[in-house]
């Protein structure tokens, strides 16, 4: 990493407060290919914008977080919910000395490879991908997990001028490593960990290497949990007389304030006072106690709710016919060869020439398995573009 030097003084002092065991920026270890960093922004910095201006970050504004493509614009959406964990993690690494630029570039890009319709569709795509690699033994897909392949989208997605996020290894393994739907009261990082090493098979096996990192994951359980609460509350899907008064009165006791602005002021507080001048994380017993139970009324309350639970066959069954309509063009050597000779096909839907864009991307070769390829491009559809595909391919259309 190079910065112009005047720079590099001036971080060295702004970070000069930092406690030991957090990372400088200027210790980065920089990124699998090479560039030249910009001389007045810091490689994290750096990798916050490059997500910002990503076109899998825009899509987050379209995707789900709990509720299946809402028409009200009040409830959250995935991209908002990686906003929060970013000002979550800001707030938290100040008031523990640690690197808030690192942290907000983990956060940004940690669900840029959440499929549509939130966990609903990352358990359809499991099941799918399943069910692939069952059918054909030439296929070989790990098990879907959205941590996995958003660091796929970092290291494969190609931008306009055909490069990827290639964002740096401390942030790729803060991303890779991020799972909040643990139960955890402790986090120590990896701190021995071969940043260059860290590839797909870290997600949910790995803790990440620096402190920044275990931030992020806390933050992501800390934003969701009162939120999610919050959106089922506007949607007359539970009440706040169904909230356990003891629950209540530990994560949100005031009951003049906003009930999520308490429930994440109350975690925030509690993981900090129990963190402080310590190279791991931790949330006291009590509230980590009242985290758990809040966890599990969601679940059974919200996740579990008869409305979202309608929903999952109908996801399941979109999501598998888009799955197999565009595996059996790239298998069908006709087929591909005469859409790739002429856009003007029997097919006619209107995915096709994003569809065709994303063959042609360098990061793909003869040995990509084709699978792999129609998972990266039904993963980057949004809901309400999925659903528009799916409706395009397989609706009845009249012709007179």
């Amino acid at each position: 990493m190079t910065l112009g030097p005047a720079y590099e003084r001036k971080i060295r002092k702004l970070e000069d407060h930092f406690a030991p065991y957090a990372k400088r920026s200027t210790d980065s270890l920089g990124r699998k290919n090479e560039i030249s960093e910009d001389p007045f922004r810091t490689p994290f910095e750096r990798d916050s914008h490059r997500v910002l201006h990503s076109l899998p970050f825009r899509r987050l504004k379209h995707k789900t977080q709990v509720f299946f493509s809402p028409k009200d614009d009040h409830i959250c959406t995935r991209m908002e919910h990686s906003l929060h964990v970013s000002s979550i993690s800001s707030t938290i690494c100040k008031r523990l000395d640690l690197n808030v630029t690192l942290a907000e570039a983990i956060a940004l890009a940690h669900d840029l490879g959440h499929p549509p319709f939130g966990h609903a569709g990352e358990t359809a795509m499991k099941k799918i991908q399943a069910k692939y690699s069952k059918k054909d033994t030439a296929t070989k897909l790990l098990p879907f997990m959205h941590e996995a392949q958003s660091l796929r989208v970092i290291d494969c997605f190609q931008n306009k001028l055909h490069e990827p996020l290639n964002l740096t290894y401390e942030v790729r393994d803060g991303v890779v490593c991020h799972c909040g739907e643990l139960n955890e009261s402790f986090l120590k990082p990896q701190y021995r960990k071969d940043l260059k090493s860290v590839d797909i098979t870290a997600a949910q096996n790995q803790h990440p290497a620096t402190i920044e990192g275990c931030v992020v994951r806390m933050a992501d359980t800390i934003s969701y949990l009162g939120r999610d609460f919050e959106d089922a509350h506007m949607a007359e899907l539970v009440s706040l007389e169904d909230l356990p008064a003891n629950l209540r009165s530990t994560l949100a006791p005031d009951n003049t304030k906003n009930i999520n602005s308490q429930i994440i002021g109350t975690l925030i507080n509690d993981l900090v006072n129990n963190s402080k001048k310590h190279n791991y994380l931790k949330f006291s017993d009590n509230i980590f106690s009242a985290m758990k139970t809040m966890k599990d009324f969601n679940y059974r309350n919200i996740y579990r709710h008869p409305k979202l639970i309608g929903q999952e066959r109908r996801i399941y069954l979109t999501l598998n016919e888009l799955f197999g309509y565009f595996l059996d063009i790239l298998e069908d050597t006709n087929k591909f060869s005469k859409i790739m000779g002429n856009h003007q096909t029997d097919y006619s839907c209107a995915v096709f020439a994003d569809f065709l864009k994303d063959m042609k991307y360098p990061s793909y070769t003869s040995y990509t398995d084709k699978a792999q390829i129609v998972t990266d491009f039904i993963v980057g559809m949004t809901d309400n573009f999925a659903l528009t595909c799916f409706e395009d391919l397989f609706y009845v259309k009249s012709i007179i």
